[in-house]
């Protein structure tokens, strides 16, 4: 953890001066809020049972590592994908209450828009792969995650 954040737990990652550097890998910030929610700060668990991952989750970060054995620059913009309600003052607090939760809720549905906005910049299957023919052609450098036995690794 050193020596990829600096000693920075994830949820405060943005807070270290990597992450305000240029010199800052962009894939970091995006990675570290993935696995985020991997972990569990009140109890220690393996990822088995009722804390089992799904296919779906697995396959992500498969790619992900399969990336971060890759030449390839983290394409994709930074998205802020917490939910509203942590970054609201205390004036968006009090004219969510006054409204019963539709100033929220407006929040949420803009932020939800963005979401499916960001995913057709690229090939959003993919991702953190920019482009589904770096994926393919990762793949192939990298047998491991292609479902094949190989030899050697």
């Amino acid at each position: 953890m050193e020596d990829v954040t600096d000693g920075w737990l994830p949820e405060q990652y943005y807070r270290s001066k990597i992450a305000k550097s240029e010199d800052e890998d962009l894939i970091i910030r995006p990675m570290l809020e993935l696995c985020w929610g991997l972990y569990d700060d009140t109890k220690n668990h393996k990822l088995i049972h009722a804390y089992k991952l799904s296919n779906e989750n697995l396959n992500i970060i498969a790619r992900c590592i399969l990336f971060m054995h890759s030449d390839n620059e983290y394409e994709w913009p930074y998205l802020d994908t917490k939910n509203p309600i942590l970054n609201f003052s205390l004036q968006d607090l009090i004219l969510s209450i006054l409204t019963l939760g539709h100033h929220y809720r407006n929040h949420r549905e803009k932020q939800l828009i963005s979401y499916y906005e960001w995913q057709k910049l690229g090939d959003y299957k993919v991702w953190p792969f920019f482009r589904l023919n770096d994926y393919e052609k990762q793949l192939r450098q990298y047998p491991f995650l292609s479902g094949k036995q190989s030899v050697g690794i």
